[in-house]
């Protein structure tokens, strides 16, 4: 008996080895970067088409187009020479000429600095001492609005750290600061930046669907968590202490329209006729559940066949929405197929592992078709996964945060700039007006066009 149950614990260990070494970015949550060398190998290669490289015959050509005459700054001209061979004289087309540019960029102008004098003077009289007023409109600070905005656009949308946007400064505009001062001044555009956060962040509560995502943010040595709330429009992130429900409400807050999430329990106060499961995640848990052995494999691949083609059915949909009834009706069986097959891994009594999986999975199996009760929900939770990216690469490239202004500054300046990259306005611009008003101690009245997506959005002043 004591054999048999010894046996019994090294086959339990073995296949928690097992599965930890087959454990992928195609089949967990790990990164592609974690990745072995032979499991990128083991990636499925895309078929090539065995057509050439560029642009296919009939497709329509894609120029550089000209700048407006406007806009050239200098014209240079040539002309054929007057005389044919034959002796006749050669008439110049002056309507039609051949329009070639170059652009090139000139060297950056030095940088404006505007010394401000105050003088001081004494009464004749009495000997009182008269000093000169101080402006409102002139900063405390050595940085104008220029240079604070563009210290946020650098660190932002670039990820740069404070030493590289320190060298940057200098190398581009031979201003020189020390990373001290750049932090400082990060910390002055956090409140300058407030309405526009606060306003992104009431209008994504507001929208019918939405999406939520969440990874680590570090303050020092501690971990804390990026939060991430999207739809197609704009993103709105918040940094917390954790990673629990509470997190995920204080992110929500007054929303009341679908979300698209991962299996994360986090999110579990959001009612669950309001919730998508991502198909993409769930593919991945699928395929790992196929690598196992016995009836447990059988499950997972038999899981993994109904997800990919539940995926593909709905692509097709969508190509061609005509067939609406059809569509539902292929949905309708693959939803029945699907709660067979987890019914049969609730039964397993040979892999343990993979029915805790199935009975987790069975009693949230509502979630995984909301998108039946609008067409706009997606399967998949890409759009979050594709808006926190970002802060993945600039959370590797410049360390931690180390204070609390840190931890508000890179969630504000996400947002504020990627909303505004999303609605097509020119970052650096938006952020000279911000800082302008922001350094003359005025209300920041700039605000979003939310609701009308084109590019280069006019500012709008509240």
């Amino acid at each position: 008996m004591v054999l048999e149950q010894q046996v019994e614990t090294l086959q339990k260990q073995l296949e928690e080895l097992v599965a930890k070494l087959g454990s992928s970015s195609r089949n967990s949550s790990k990164p592609p970067s974690s990745d072995s060398p032979e499991q990128r190998a083991a990636r499925p290669k895309r078929k090539g088409s065995g057509r050439p490289h560029g642009g296919q015959p009939g497709h329509p050509r894609h120029e550089r187009a000209l700048y407006p005459p406007e806009q050239v700054t200098r014209t240079e001209q040539y002309f054929p020479e007057s005389t044919c061979a034959c002796g006749g004289a050669v008439a110049v087309d002056w309507e039609n000429p051949y329009r070639h540019q170059v652009t090139d960029i000139a060297p950056p102008p030095p940088p404006e600095v505007t010394e401000h004098q105050f003088y001081h003077g004494v009464c004749q009289s009495c000997g009182n001492q008269h000093h000169s007023q101080w402006p409102d409109w002139v900063p405390s600070g050595q940085m104008g609005a220029g240079v604070i905005a563009w210290i946020v656009v650098l660190a932002g949308q670039f990820r740069l750290s404070m030493r590289q946007t320190q060298l940057l400064l200098w190398e581009v505009w031979q201003v020189r600061f020390s990373t001290g001062a750049i932090s400082k001044a990060q910390g002055k555009s956090i409140p300058w930046m407030g309405p526009l956060y606060r306003q992104v962040g009431e209008h994504v509560r507001g929208q019918a669907v939405c999406h939520a995502d969440e990874t680590r943010h570090y303050r020092g040595t501690n971990t804390y968590w990026l939060w991430a709330l999207a739809d197609n429009t704009v993103t709105y992130f918040m940094t917390h202490y954790s990673r629990g429900k509470a997190a995920a409400d204080a992110l929500l807050g007054s929303f009341t329209g679908y979300l698209v999430t991962d299996h994360f329990s986090g999110y579990g106060n959001v009612p669950p006729e309001r919730r998508q499961l991502c198909w993409a995640h769930l593919i991945r848990h699928f395929r790992k559940m196929a690598g196992r052995c016995g009836g447990g494999g059988m499950v997972g691949k038999r899981l993994l066949l109904i997800a990919c083609a539940t995926v593909r059915t709905h692509h097709r949909w969508q190509q061609h929405p005509e067939g609406a009834a059809r569509y539902r009706r292929r949905i309708l069986r693959l939803r029945r197929s699907f709660q067979a097959t987890l019914s049969l891994g609730e039964a397993l009594d040979n892999c343990k592992r993979t029915r805790n999986q199935c009975k987790h999975l069975r009693k949230d199996e509502a979630m995984c078709w909301t998108f039946l009760k609008d067409t706009r929900i997606p399967l998949t939770n890409n759009r979050a996964e594709r808006v926190i990216r970002p802060y993945v690469q600039w959370r590797k490239t410049s360390f931690a945060s180390q204070s609390a202004q840190g931890d508000r500054f890179r969630p504000t300046v996400l947002t504020v700039l990627g909303t505004a990259r999303q609605l097509g306005m020119d970052m650096a611009t938006l952020m000279r007006y911000v800082c302008s008003q922001g350094l003359a101690h005025k209300p920041v009245a700039v605000r979003f066009p939310l609701g009308q997506v084109c590019t280069r959005k006019p500012l709008q002043m509240a």
